[in-house]
């Protein structure tokens, strides 16, 4: 080993958290095995006395010995694999301690505005049923609808697509679907293959225009209001609450619940001899 290879070994293992003399002292421990401090010092090239604080270093690293006399003692590295075996289980230690580091310093970060509840306006008719058929399809707990008119009319797209959800959604998870929606006919067989997955089904009484819609998934809602009265009523504006708590939801809630309640009629499944209309 020549001195420009010890050399770049030495700042090498200054990377290694060693200091300059320490690495000194070590490779040439390494080099004669044992040695007393002044051949140390003449070797390395370190002045004795820092000799004695390397040394002391590196014993409490537990990389070097000292015999256990009192006077004139020599010093001793352990063997080489030794060293660089604690060396990487610190290493690998860091490593670990990096990774719970980074999950504690993360659940420190303020996420508060990410999070906060958020209400949104929402206009057009495609945007209405985009956003429908997005809740729906992110459900996991409930889906409260009641089913604006216009949803259900051929003229304005036909009812298919949204029942369609409702029965893809209930079909393939447990969630619970409450529903609410003016009966027609030709709605009939539909609202057969919608109780036969246990969709709850409410028909709106009375000849009265439905004010409103509303969707209730999870925690957030869509409230759709009515724009004007023709014979094909549209709903293109309304309100979308992303993210909402349950005290914010409690309301609308209540507000669906209320409506089935007084404004509608259960549809049941029943023996074909007394089936009527509902």
């Amino acid at each position: 080993m020549n001195e420009l290879e010890e050399s770049e070994i030495a700042v090498a293992l200054q990377s290694l958290n060693f200091t300059k003399n320490d690495s000194k002292v070590l490779l040439t421990l390494c080099k004669y095995k044992i040695l007393s401090p002044a051949d140390i010092a003449k070797h390395s090239s370190v002045d004795r006395a820092r000799v004695y604080d390397s040394l002391n270093r590196l014993i409490e690293k537990g990389f070097i010995q000292k015999e256990p006399i009192k006077r004139g003692a020599n010093y001793q590295v352990i063997p080489i694999e030794r060293i660089f075996s604690v060396i990487r289980d610190e290493y690998k230690q860091k490593i670990e301690d990096t990774l719970v580091l980074e999950k504690l310093i993360s659940d420190l970060e303020i996420t508060k505005e990410e999070n906060e509840p958020r209400v949104w306006a929402i206009n057009s008719r495609l945007k209405i049923r985009k956003k429908i058929k997005e809740l729906i399809s992110t459900a996991t707990e409930r889906i409260f609808f009641i089913i604006t008119p216009d949803l259900l009319m051929q003229e304005l797209g036909g009812y298919e697509w949204v029942l369609r959800e409702l029965w893809n959604k209930k079909f393939s998870s447990p969630i619970q679907v409450v529903i609410a929606l003016k009966y027609y006919d030709n709605l009939k067989e539909e609202i057969k293959k919608l109780l036969k997955v246990s969709i709850t089904v409410h028909s709106i009484e009375g000849d009265n225009i439905i004010p409103f819609g509303l969707l209730i998934a999870d925690n957030q809602f869509l409230l759709t209001t009515l724009d004007q009265v023709k014979d094909a009523p549209e709903y293109t504006s309304g309100l979308w609450l992303e993210n909402g708590n349950p005290k914010q939801l409690q309301g609308y809630i209540h507000l669906f619940k209320y409506f089935i309640t007084n404004q509608c009629k259960l549809i049941q499944l029943t023996p074909k001899k007394s089936q009527n209309n509902h």
